[in-house]
């Protein structure tokens, strides 16, 4: 959940940056997300990933996968 949470966080801040013509968008060009969440959509997706985060967090646990592959 937290990928999946970082991900539409990432695009959806791409848009707003690349979204003012002045700045980026006048290099790189615009950016349009390809996914379009209503607010309320993005409310939820937002609880669950500080949830996911906060119980990961709390648990400590050891994860090759998110703390790297060496160990």
């Amino acid at each position: 959940m937290l990928v999946i949470g970082l991900i539409l966080l990432v695009l959806q801040l791409a848009q707003q940056v690349t979204r003012a013509p002045e700045g980026v968008a006048q290099y790189v060009g615009t950016f349009t997300s390809p996914i379009d969440l209503p607010a309320g959509g993005n409310v939820v997706v937002g609880l669950v990933t500080a949830a996911a985060s906060t119980e990961r967090a709390l648990r400590l646990r050891y994860s090759r996968l998110l703390d790297g592959g060496v160990g």
